[in-house]
């Protein structure tokens, strides 16, 4: 191994790559991602609206919380429509809730709201420990932890809306011209691609129950998860409002099931970066899992007979 913590191997790029690949498709098949990603996508519309109202009452004691709407009409073209009306909707509740609302929000409900809205946290690490070969444990140190990732991420949120806010008054003092609302569209998607960057990287750091060698690498998959996610969501859009119409097949809840199959692709994009990050380690840093080998190399792993059958510490929160 160099200097770097990359493995000196003679193996070309090309077949590294072949490799971390074929890995990465053993894995996601031995980890029922798509399974996986299912119980996230539901935990989180379970958490997601205590997490955004979470989010406005906080953010309504130190800016006008009405900055959410327009960051979320910024990414209206993300969102399958049924899936934005969803979302707009509550949002807009909330925001144009009185300020004593909000601030009784703030006072008395922001911990039972950040309570739930752990939950899906805590299903999103699940699913990391499951792509690393982690044991879950459900101690009190993990429900602490996954309180404090939620309370990170929400962090990270009021961040990025207060300098949305901040950018165009500071442009607005140079004399730009028609360039400051150009540099101010553009900051507004620079800052949604970066605490979207920053959110997905959290989870990969202190999501997993891993130590600190492996850490490392996390940017690629961040990346990968985020800028498939934009994709994907894109022609999940265009597939919802020209080809499924969710409405038709489902009545009055067409709308939530296109939210939770949107749920559930962002999930499984989300853990498809971890095992980005996962085959980085093993074929990059020749970080293997804790038992020393990698349950996803056929070449490697112990045969059946030799393999204990250990029950999972918990099920999914």
């Amino acid at each position: 191994m160099s200097d770097d913590g990359i493995v000196d191997t003679p193996k070309s790029a090309l077949a590294t790559f072949w490799a971390a690949l074929k890995g990465g498709f053993f894995q996601i098949a031995e980890t029922n991602l798509a399974l996986v990603s299912a119980g996230v996508g539901f935990f989180g519309m379970l958490s997601l609206f205590p997490a955004i109202a979470a989010l406005i009452a906080i953010l309504s004691l130190v800016s006008d919380p009405v900055v959410v709407v327009g960051q979320l009409e910024q990414m209206q073209g993300l969102l399958p429509d049924d899936v934005y009306e969803i979302f707009y909707a509550q949002i807009l509740s909330l925001v144009t809730s009185s300020p004593d609302t909000l601030g009784m929000a703030g006072a008395i409900s922001i911990g039972a709201a950040l309570w739930s809205a752990r939950a899906g946290v805590a299903a999103m690490m699940t699913g990391l420990n499951a792509v690393h070969g982690e044991k879950n444990r459900a101690t009190a140190s993990h429900y602490i932890r996954a309180l404090l990732l939620t309370l990170a991420l929400v962090g990270v949120g009021i961040v990025a809306l207060i300098t949305v806010v901040i950018a165009p008054v500071v442009l607005a003092f140079f004399p730009l011209g028609i360039i400051a609302g150009i540099l101010a569209e553009a900051v507004r998607w620079a800052i949604a691609i970066v605490v979207l960057l920053a959110g997905v990287s959290v989870l990969y750091r202190y999501g997993p129950n891993r130590g600190p060698q492996s850490r490392r690498s996390i940017k690629t998959g961040a990346i990968v998860a985020v800028l498939s996610w934009a994709a994907v969501s894109v022609l999940f859009s265009y597939y919802v409002a020209n080809f499924g119409n969710y409405n038709q097949v489902y009545g009055s809840i067409g709308a939530v099931i296109a939210m939770l199959v949107w749920l559930w692709i962002s999930s499984f994009l989300i853990l498809l970066g971890a095992v980005v990050n996962a085959q980085i380690e093993k074929h990059v840093y020749g970080i293997e899992t804790p038992d020393g080998a990698s349950p996803f190399d056929e070449t490697i792993a112990a045969p059946p007979e030799q393999q204990v059958d250990e029950t999972p510490a918990s099920p999914l929160p």
